[in-house]
């Protein structure tokens, strides 16, 4: 699917997607990145809602009397992952970086929001534009939820870029087509010796390394074949000096589960 599109607004959106990218915000931090994104919907005219959260915006346009209100839903965070891409626009912010291509999703949520502020006479009900805070981490969907941002609203539309499709393409899943993140930690507690004489202690890493393993089988053999999940172990901690056995060893790990269904 395509569509035309004003080239002067196409690179106005470029370059805020470029600013954007350049100044990534972690969760709950997006104070920059929330300050912009309001100016540039107040200079059109759109009005911006109440908040008692420190980031995040709210915004709507059209009808004071709708029949339906549609929420359009953007993420703003980024992720703490050090840049090294030697782009022009390359994040300027130590060990954050716009990962995920929320930067992108910001632009072309500005830029619904300002073809809609231009047919707003013409439509019969109203959009709520919502700029959603720490989508990677401290549940800001339930932040906005719980500061009353979804009230009155019928529907939420949003998307996420998918760069293994060709520009300008949409692709559009029956069901469900992405799944919820539960979040773990485990910490293993042993008893600390000299790496000479691991037996006078209780060595905590072996065990660690076990139990990594063993949690691959819950996909395997606790998932049915015809439904999807993923669990990745991220973070792992363990010891502080090269000849001493820790007393503890701990890790992180990420479970995403979902349904899978075709598309139809």
């Amino acid at each position: 699917m395509t569509a035309d599109i004003d080239p002067t607004l196409e690179q106005q959106l470029i370059a805020w997607r470029h600013d954007f990218h350049q100044h990534p915000e972690l969760a709950n931090h997006e104070v920059r990145t929330s300050q912009k994104i309001r100016e540039i919907l107040t200079n059109w005219g759109i009005k911006i809602l109440p908040t008692h959260l420190a980031t995040g915006v709210f915004a709507e346009i059209g009808s004071d009397n709708p029949r339906k209100t549609l929420g359009l839903r953007a993420d703003i965070d980024a992720l703490p992952i050090q840049e090294e891409t030697d782009l022009p626009y390359a994040s300027v912010n130590e060990g954050v970086m716009h990962a995920c291509g929320h930067d992108t999703h910001i632009a072309a949520l500005l830029g619904g929001a300002y073809l809609l502020k231009q047919h707003e006479a013409e439509l019969k009900g109203k959009v709520r534009l919502l700029f959603q805070l720490s989508e990677e981490d401290q549940e800001g969907a339930l932040q906005i939820i719980d500061d009353g941002q979804l009230n009155g609203v019928d529907a939420v539309l949003g998307f996420h870029n998918a760069p293994f499709h060709p520009v300008g393409e949409l692709a559009v899943h029956a069901g469900i087509s992405s799944g919820a993140i539960d979040k773990f930690k485990v910490t293993l507690t042993g008893v600390g010796t000299h790496a000479s004489a691991p037996q006078n202690g209780t060595d905590p890493i072996p065990a660690l390394g076990a139990e990594i393993t063993a949690l691959q089988s819950i996909v395997a053999r606790n998932v049915a074949p015809f439904k999807a999940g993923v669990l990745s172990i991220t973070h792992i901690t363990a010891g502080t000096t090269w000849n001493i056995l820790p007393e503890t060893a701990g890790l992180k790990e990420r479970c995403v589960l979902r349904t899978s269904k075709s598309a139809r």
